[in-house]
């Protein structure tokens, strides 16, 4: 993915989305609460102790409760792009009164600089138009000896969707996201010190395909692509893609969709002296 020349995300839709899903989320957003299990794990092996914890698209505010609990002195900040989603957090934890749950964008985030210890985000990053500018968005709010800790996608994700609607039209109906040098380029861009860069890749496995389809929308990760097709995709089409997708992920009687998942931490720099904190690295 050359991050010059930047796909383009319809914002309002991906917020449209996203407001819908909000009830259905935590029905339907399997692989994103996997993804934030292994990320939350590798905090176990992290020696930090933060005083002040963002997670940036914490959406019905599933990595907050773990975040308190793997440091429970420090005051927990929830931002995603979707009130419905911040309402939906909010019934879970209204009763905690050190957390705080703000509605903001990734790319402009309406916090000060050098304002947490720990920036915390799981699967926000793909719906970033900028993935540079939002990396320097993290690392401006980031105090000196902060920890970043992020997951994103990798370009191999719903790689057989990808490839059966290609069969279907010339539409982007998945999309683009960034290889994983490309995200580590990014970091050192934005004056993040030590990144580290790593990716796996994950399967789901569907009785059919329309579930697959219905659990992407459900979760909020439905196509915002501004060049996407307009307009109700007619069941003669998904026969279509589903004969085409039973080419490229059918195995065992199961419709397979592939995730690539792209890990990065890194530490913020003293601004100052211009070098990674003492007594802040990997335990």
């Amino acid at each position: 993915m050359d991050l010059l020349n930047l796909p383009r995300l319809d914002k309002i839709i991906i917020r449209k989305f996203a407001d819908r899903a909000a009830k259905s989320y935590d029905l339907a957003a399997i692989l994103q609460k996997e993804v934030l299990d292994r990320l939350l794990q590798r905090l176990q092996w992290i020696r930090h102790r933060p005083e002040t914890v963002v997670d940036l698209g914490c959406g019905t505010g599933g990595a907050i409760r773990a975040l308190q609990r793997t440091y429970p002195r420090a005051r927990i900040v929830g931002l995603d792009l979707s009130l419905p989603m911040l309402f939906e957090a909010r019934k879970r934890y209204r009763a905690w009164s050190k957390r705080r749950l703000v509605a903001g964008d990734l790319e402009r985030l309406p916090f000060a600089d050098a304002s947490f210890d720990l920036v915390f985000s799981s699967l926000a990053l793909p719906w970033c138009n900028d993935l540079p500018a939002a990396l320097r968005e993290l690392a401006r709010i980031a105090r000196p000896g902060a920890l970043l800790l992020f997951s994103s996608f990798g370009p191999d994700t719903l790689r057989e969707l990808v490839a059966s609607w290609a069969d279907q039209d010339d539409y982007p109906h998945v999309h683009r996201f960034a290889d994983m040098h490309d995200v580590g380029d990014a970091m050192l861009a934005a004056g993040l010190g030590q990144p580290v860069v790593d990716a796996e890749t994950l399967r789901v496995e569907y009785d059919d395909l329309r579930t697959l389809l219905e659990d992407l929308r459900r979760a909020g990760a439905s196509n915002a692509d501004v060049g996407r097709r307009r307009g109700l995709t007619t069941p003669a089409r998904l026969d279509s893609l589903e004969r085409s997708y039973r080419e490229r992920g059918f195995e065992n009687g199961k419709f397979v969709a592939t995730y690539e998942i792209v890990y990065g931490h890194a530490w913020v720099a003293d601004r100052l002296a211009g070098v990674s904190p003492a007594g802040s690295e990997p335990a």
